[in-house]
């Protein structure tokens, strides 16, 4: 080749020995302590689980289901009720016992239910990749929520919840993973389920104990109430987050759940984190937290796309759009591709450039 091909075989200008491991290490060495120095002083505070209203906890707590079920929520009169939360899991149970929950009614990839999907026009991104890989996080409410922590954790011990958990499971509904919400209940299950519901709505939640009216509920009191038991001992988080290994890195069951009730949201909203708050780009209340989310962020509080059914998909498509193909095309996108040259930033960049040029010409 010629020599204006290969310019690096005909350096004739200065050199100078580079050790690349020792700047290598000090840079890591400097940046470490800028981060740390950094996190000390802009770092948000760990409130844990604090919100106003709320019940004690420590920095570095996590949500739980005990703590869920010792939570006070506001009355109807918006008085803070220490029963509250208690009464809003046992809510929930039910919920998730008869596919009514959000996570029972989602669809894929968690479950089968259909009509859940996000679409733009006929187009279901979701449709597609459950076409193309199934359901990749296969849940079933009513038995991964409830019925299999009951029979592994209270009915060896407790013939009463045994039998109810053998009764309920004997009318019916299915315990397949990934089934839709209508397939999770029989007929008689849901009679059961929809008087109890009606009765726990007029009840009372107190001291961990579920007072309802005599009726026709069946085997659901009995189960509703050891998963609130389970729940107030603590035992219940073991379950939701246990895993073969030591450290079990997908709680997507326990935050499932978890989600489906009002504390979650509730803790949320106090702390400033719902997505109506930006709570993306916040760490804790108003302490600044991930700000190059807000690219995310911004699409969710256009009018248009907040109000859609669709507001994910949408979200999705434009980061696509504006995160990856945008910057691809860049370069034969006029207009766009001319603000280099209008903002010429460049020019500080490359400053010890241009002035060594202009003192060679």
């Amino acid at each position: 080749m010629s020599p204006k091909k290969q310019p690096i075989r005909h350096w004739t200008g200065s050199e100078r020995s580079y050790d690349l491991i020792f700047e290598g290490t000090l840079a890591v060495l400097i940046v470490a302590v800028l981060v740390v120095a950094a996190a000390v002083v802009f770092g948000s505070a760990n409130g844990g689980l604090s919100y106003p209203g709320g019940p004690p906890s420590q920095a570095g707590d996590s949500f739980t289901a005990k703590y869920w079920a010792t939570s006070p929520v506001p009355d109807a009169q918006g008085n803070n009720d220490p029963n509250g939360g208690a009464a809003d899991f046992a809510t929930t149970v039910v919920a998730e016992l008869g596919g009514t929950s959000v996570t029972a009614k989602y669809g894929p990839p968690f479950n089968e239910t259909s009509g859940s999907s996000q679409t733009i026009g006929r187009v279901s991104l979701t449709g597609v990749a459950h076409s193309l890989f199934g359901l990749t996080l296969p849940i079933n409410t009513a038995n991964d929520f409830v019925l299999a922590p009951l029979t592994q954790i209270v009915a060896p011990y407790d013939p009463t919840v045994a039998a109810a958990v053998k009764t309920y499971k004997a009318a019916g509904g299915s315990l397949k993973e990934g089934v839709s919400a209508d397939q999770l209940v029989s007929d008689q299950q849901n009679k059961w389920l929809t008087a109890y519901s009606d009765a726990l709505g007029k009840g009372k939640v107190a001291n961990g104990t579920i007072t309802v009216a005599p009726g026709d509920y069946g085997p659901v009191p009995v189960i509703v109430q050891a998963e609130l038991s389970i729940a107030l001992n603590g035992s219940l988080d073991g379950y939701l987050l246990g895993s073969s290994s030591q450290i079990n890195t997908n709680p997507t069951d326990a935050t499932m759940f978890y989600s489906d009730g009002t504390v979650w949201s509730q803790v949320a909203a106090g702390q400033g984190i719902t997505g109506s708050q930006w709570g993306v780009m916040n760490e804790l209340w108003n302490f600044p937290g991930q700000f190059w989310l807000i690219l995310y962020a911004i699409p969710y509080h256009i009018p248009a796309i907040a109000s859609s059914p669709a507001a994910d998909l949408w979200v999705g498509t434009l980061l696509v759009i504006v995160g990856m193909l945008l910057q691809l095309l860049l370069p034969w996108i006029p207009g766009l591709r001319s603000i280099p040259r209008l903002i010429p930033f460049y020019k500080i960049i490359y400053r010890k450039y241009y002035a060594s040029r202009a003192a060679s010409s």
